[in-house]
């Protein structure tokens, strides 16, 4: 009997919770244009979390999934950190990189299976014949074990050899974009092109990478880096890459080049380092930290939004509870407890901010689909869980906001409310 009771109580309450609902949907629906308005920051705070969470997840899986094609045994030497906003004098002052350090690393650290040093330099046009790049295109002098350590792969031909390291041989691997229009026709291997004062022979073709931040990865030559350093100072641009062997440790092959280019770098004990040593994992989280920075830029301006709509949804209710004071009167005189009342509009104003979440998540998805349609800009990461996060946070919102009218509306008088016009 006891179970009956207390089943017919639960059905009782939830047929109560269901009836506010639906006189808090009839009331919204009844002024739809006001309820829009009122929930438009709550749209506009949540559009922008969805946004930035899955822009800034995108971002994230793009920098891991480049990264890893690099491998868990590989690092970097290089002289500025991997992730870094401006240049810093102190990092200025280093002293750059040389191939003669990858030669030195590769005699003196027994850890190490393979060192890769290479040099970059943008805005360079290649030419055959009558066909030419625009002069965008990414010049990187490499050796031969780079493809190796960087994980790139070549698709046609063949990679550079160990004679060409040596001394400077005039061929070129090229980028899929570059190969695209320079020779639109047939095949471009045993052809030669021109890169300034350079006539190189391909002699191979890189796999497409596609483009990250609307910026092409397949818009390069590579060239023998003895063959680049005979003709362009490479400044600062030159980086290692380093592979230590497979039954040696990172640590301890990161410890050996340390001691070997503090030695180089005539460095005392107490001296910091003069270089850096990044690992994949370093990379990804300064990375995140650099993403998780931004990130928290744009809440805090979504939570503004989220601020103004709660500011919003609160004025609208004590409206509400001022149209409808008679209304209250009328329905505590027929018995509705005080409880009864807060709830009613207390449920209103979550579904007028649940309303806006909705609106929001729909706008950033639809936003977010247009963007990947129109552009390959911006990776995008869409997650179930930032829906449900924007979703929680609106539904917090409304109810936060809504408290204050809600108790108003349930401490009102009966025989005053009554007598209100």
């Amino acid at each position: 009997m006891r179970g009956l009771l207390a089943g017919l109580a639960r059905w009782w309450r939830l047929r109560t919770l269901w009836e506010n609902a639906r006189m808090a949907l009839s009331s919204v629906r009844a002024n739809a244009l006001r309820s829009l308005l009122t929930c438009l920051g709550i749209v506009i705070g949540v559009a922008t979390v969805i946004g930035i969470l899955s822009i800034v997840g995108g971002i994230n899986n793009l920098v891991t999934g480049e990264l890893d094609r690099v491998g868990a045994s590989s690092f970097f030497l290089q002289k500025y950190p991997g992730v870094r906003v401006g240049f810093m004098r102190e990092y200025r002052l280093r002293p750059n990189l040389t191939s003669d350090d990858a030669k030195a690393i590769l005699l003196a650290c027994p850890s190490v299976e393979s060192v890769s040093p290479s040099v970059r330099f943008r805005s360079q046009q290649v030419r055959s014949g009558n066909n030419k790049t625009d002069p965008d295109v990414l010049l990187m002098g490499v050796t031969s074990s780079h493809s190796t350590v960087s994980g790139l792969s070549i698709q046609e031909g063949r990679d550079f050899t160990p004679l060409e390291d040596e001394g400077p041989r005039n061929v070129a691997i090229l980028g899929k974009d570059v190969v695209e229009r320079v020779f639109p026709w047939g095949s471009p291997l045993g052809r030669f092109v021109r890169i300034g004062s350079y006539r190189l022979q391909v002699v191979g073709v890189l796999e497409k990478r596609g483009a990250v931040f609307g910026e092409s990865q397949d818009n390069i030559v590579l060239m023998p880096l003895s063959t680049v350093l005979q003709g362009l100072d490479p400044e600062d641009n030159l980086a290692i890459a380093i592979k230590a062997k497979p039954d040696a440790s990172l640590q301890k092959a990161m410890s050996e080049v340390r001691s070997v280019m503090r030695v180089r770098h005539k460095l005392k004990m107490t001296d910091p380092d003069t270089f850096e040593l990044e690992t994949k994992e370093s990379l990804v989280a300064m990375w995140k930290n650099l993403t998780a920075a931004i990130f928290a830029a744009a809440v805090g301006i979504a939570g503004i939004s989220l601020l103004v709509g709660g500011v919003g949804i609160m004025n609208i209710m004590l409206v509400s509870v001022k149209e409808r004071t008679r209304e209250i009167g009328i329905r505590k005189a027929l018995g509705a407890r005080p409880n009864d009342i807060a709830r009613q509009f207390l449920i209103e104003a979550s579904v007028l901010s649940l309303l806006g979440g909705v609106l929001g998540v729909g706008l950033s998805l639809g936003v977010l689909k247009v963007v990947s349609w129109v552009t390959d800009v911006m990776p995008l990461a869409f997650s179930v869980d930032s829906v449900v996060l924007a979703l929680v946070f609106s539904l917090g919102v409304g109810i936060s906001f809504g408290y204050f009218p809600a108790r108003k509306a349930a401490k009102l008088n009966p025989i005053e409310a009554l007598r209100y016009e």
